[in-house]
This record gives structure tokens, sequence and C-alpha cells, in this order.
């Protein structure tokens, strides 16, 4: 009697190696650990290449082992090579900071504005100003192996543009630490209507928006957990939360009208604005035809539970 062959696995085998190579050239310095943040966006790739084995290990034939482990070859490699494209990339060399960055930036003569952030390994802090002429005014507490951030500004017919991105050495494991990740803490005017883009590599996310002018939040988390108030005066407010490993806590004001979608990934969801009831996929506030100032969010989960306060 013949015995069937018992054929290994192939997608074990290459995550450990594509894990080790990726954390070889970190550590060589050839790619930023912020690619991580990115990756961990990718987690329901898993489930393909499980099917992918599954597959394979049950056919007796050479060409579809061949063909599966081709497959898995080129999921892995389109994977990291988005990654690599959307953030992953080393920085160009810069001076190093250590200790606190005090940033200021005037509104001048804008009457809107978009704002970019991007915080590699940082904790990150967004509200607003008080009573200053300024756009944005804020504080960098940078780490031991970081650089120092890239800042943009500029006005143009009326429109401001501010843009932030976090860099840091690749000479240190990437998880964050005392000495290692950073502290944003970053208010803007809330004199005229401005559009956000964040996107965070690791670290925790406190985003108070509620005294703010906000028309639109596009956020991509990596891994941390996100908590965002969003305003109660924006008129008509569209967002969307892209989460990777974390906890997301939303808060909606008393008197807005809101409308949420939710795809929940690997985790739950906890309901409690009584104010919003289940309509098919969507959860609708019984305001939200006739409110003033309206919300339009789209959330979707990885790892981890969606809270809407």
């Amino acid at each position: 009697m013949n015995e069937r062959r018992h054929r290994p696995g192939v997608v074990g085998p290459l995550i450990l190696i594509t894990i080790g190579v990726l954390l070889l050239l970190n550590q060589m310095g050839r790619l930023s650990w912020d690619l991580w943040g990115t990756l961990w966006r990718f987690w329901p790739v898993i489930f393909i290449l499980i099917g992918l084995d599954i597959l394979v290990g049950a056919s007796r034939s050479t060409l579809v082992y061949v063909l599966g482990l081709l497959a898995a070859l080129v999921v892995i490699g389109g994977v990291i090579f988005y990654a690599v494209w959307q953030g992953g990339q080393l920085p160009a060399p810069g001076p190093s900071a250590f200790g606190t960055e005090t940033l200021t930036e005037p509104l001048h003569d804008a009457t809107s504005g978009r704002i970019t952030l991007k915080p590699g390994v940082a904790r990150t802090e967004i509200g607003a100003l008080a009573d200053s002429p300024n756009l944005v005014e804020g504080t960098i507490e940078y780490g031991r192996y970081s650089l120092k951030a890239n800042r943009n500004v500029s006005v143009v017919n009326g429109r401001a543009e501010f843009s932030l991105q976090g860099r840091g050495r690749s000479n240190t494991f990437w998880w964050p630490s005392d000495n290692r990740s950073e502290l944003w803490t970053l208010r803007f005017t809330p004199r005229i209507p401005l559009e956000f883009t964040v996107q965070s590599g690791v670290g925790n996310l406190d985003i108070d928006l509620s005294g703010l002018k906000v028309t639109q939040l596009d956020l991509s988390g990596g891994v941390g957990n996100t908590s965002v108030t969003f305003p109660a005066t924006s008129g008509t407010t569209r967002a969307s939360i892209d989460s990777g490993v974390g906890n997301i806590r939303v808060r909606i004001p008393e008197g807005v009208g809101a409308r949420v979608r939710i795809d929940k990934g690997l985790g739950n969801v906890s309901m409690r604005n009584n104010r919003l009831s289940r309509s098919g996929n969507d959860y609708v506030s019984s305001n939200y035809d006739t409110a003033a100032n309206k919300l339009e969010l789209d959330i979707n989960g990885g790892v981890g539970n969606i809270t809407i306060e």
C-alpha cells in the first residue's frame, strides 16, 4: 500500500523568514521601524495564507504545491511592498533631537486649513487653542533615538497647509519605551474650518476636536489605543477611522446628528450612546435628519474593541 506523502506547510516558514529578514533590515538601519505600524493593518492576509496552506496540504500534486508557494510569496511580497511604499522607507539623515521642541505657526490670512500629522513612535494629543492668533501651537518631547520632525507650512489663496512628520533612528527595538517614544501635544485654531489627516505608527492617540471646526477627519492608526471626541458645532463632519491593533473610543457630543458605520474586525462593539439606534449596518441618531450639526463616521476596526459614547 502506498502511503500518502506528507508535504510540509509553506505559510509558517515563509512568515518566520519574512519577519526575520525585516527585523534584520530594521536593525541594520535599512528600513524604518514605522513599517510595522502599516503592516499591522493587513492582519486579514493571515487567513488568506492559512487557506493557501490548507489547499496545498490537501493536494498530492507537485504543481499545486509550487503554485501555492508562489501565491504565498506574491501575497507576502505585495503587502511588504505596499507597507514600504506607504511609510516604511528609511528617513533621510537629519539632526538628532532630544528634549522638547516648541511649535508655533501664525494663522496669517488663512480662511481654511488642512492638517497632516504622521507621528511615528509617539503618543499624540490633539486639541483646540483657547485664544490665540496662531494656526497651531504645541510641543514635541523627543525620545533618545529621535530625529527632528519634518515640518512644512504654507498659506496659498487663503488655505493653510500644515504637515508634521516624525522620524526616528532604526537602531533599537521598535516597541515604544521611555527613551524611544515621543509625546506630541498640539493645539489648533478654532477660528477656521480644518481638515485633518492623521497617520499613526505606534502609540496612543487622544484627539479632542470638540472645540474645533473640523469638516473632515481621515485617521489611520497602527498599534495603540485611539480616543476621538468630535466637534459640537462644525456643520457637517465627515470622518473615517481605520484602526490596526488597539481599542477605539469615540465620543459624539449632545445635539449632533450622527450616522455611524462600523466594521468591527476582531473585537466587540459597545454602544453606550443611547441616542443612536441600529438601522441595517448603521447606527443612526433620532435627530440625524433635522440636526444643524452632523457626523458621518466610518470605522474599520482591526484587532481591538470599539466603544461609542
